[in-house]
């Protein structure tokens, strides 16, 4: 019987079981490779399907792109010109005909990201959202779209899942302080269980790791009708100018920033040095017996460089956090009896 079992014991017939493994475990590993592919193919398309809009592109501009020899890097670059110029519908068919061409996971994950992105600047945040998580699954580390879900969910209130997502970017070694201090601050001003004075102290708290939040806390207070001459923990002077300059009774006059504003305003009678064009000319025109002169406020972003008539705490366009400036203009008192109704 040993005759049958020889060839166990035959160094060659163990070789060519080994190489017969390895064989067949190349042959399965490729097989699923191409399932998986075929697979993922089928997926992505199904995918598409759900934000195709026959609205934006012609079929002949679609079909030309579909068929021309474009890679997805140009087709993003075409895409990004449409953004750019705020034709977000052609924009989405654009990086929509550029998914359907990507092939490998790279490609995919940036024609994705820019998808999601031009869905959230046109407004459409569940599109937007279900574009990031898609993303997300492809490359978990996929830092610009876990960015972009978190300010989805502070749009949406979700302030929650904007922390678990901010989590998420802290693990990837990203500096998060700022974003979950405001995002924090936000569950304060919105729970209903707490006083003013409650929720001013919690977001002064929090104002160590984002200086705005002083900013938030003082316009709390003047918001429920309280006056800041309580006020324990005032914001610098260069956050909350426009603020202070509608205040019609001095506060904070230790800080020579503050005092100087209402010396300017003609509000406090001591003397003090004031620093700043605008103020000094209005506190001359004061001087001088002309109280028509006023200032109005303009708020620039320092990322880029865009201007707003509004405060904003996040960039309306860059999304940068704490990124306002806020300018100053010498303007004339307008008279609301003789304005042209």
């Amino acid at each position: 019987m040993d005759i049958f079992f020889i060839g166990h014991r035959d160094p060659i017939f163990g070789v060519i079981v080994l190489f017969g493994i390895i064989f067949m475990v190349a042959f399965l590993s490729y097989a699923w490779g191409l399932f998986r592919s075929k697979d993922e193919k089928r997926r992505i398309e199904k995918f598409i399907k759900k934000f195709e809009n026959k609205s934006s592109l012609s079929d002949e501009h679609i079909n030309l792109l579909k068929n021309l020899d474009v890679n997805t890097a140009t087709l993003g670059v075409l895409g990004t010109m449409f953004v750019k110029s705020g034709d977000f519908e052609k924009a989405i068919s654009v990086y929509l005909i550029a998914l359907s061409k990507a092939k490998i996971k790279e490609e995919k994950e940036f024609v994705l990201t820019e998808l999601g992105s031009a869905y959230f600047k046109a407004g459409f945040l569940q599109n937007s959202t279900e574009i990031f998580l898609k993303a997300v699954e492809i490359s978990p580390r996929n830092a610009v779209a876990l960015r972009y879900l978190t300010m989805i969910d502070e749009k949406l209130k979700r302030f929650d899942d904007a922390l678990n997502t901010l989590n998420s970017l802290n693990e990837l070694g990203l500096d998060t302080r700022e974003a979950k201090a405001y995002v924090r601050a936000n569950i304060i001003l919105n729970d209903k269980n707490l006083s003013v004075e409650q929720k001013s102290d919690e977001i002064l708290a929090l104002s160590g790791d984002f200086r705005l939040l002083k900013r938030m806390a003082m316009q709390l207070w003047l918001k429920n009708g309280l006056s800041l001459e309580n006020f324990r923990d005032f914001a610098d002077f260069s956050d909350v100018v426009d603020i202070l300059y509608h205040q019609n009774k001095p506060v904070n006059l230790a800080n020579s920033d503050y005092k100087a504003l209402f010396y300017a305003k003609g509000l406090v009678d001591e003397p003090c040095k004031i620093n700043g064009f605008e103020l000094n000319v209005i506190r001359n025109l004061k001087t001088a017996g002309f109280d028509r002169a006023d200032l109005s406020f303009n708020y620039v972003c320092n990322s880029c460089k865009n201007a707003f008539p509004m405060h904003f705490y996040r960039c309306p366009v860059c999304f940068s956090l704490g990124s306002v400036k806020i300018t100053l203009t010498i303007t004339e008192k307008t008279d609301e009896n003789s304005m042209p109704f």
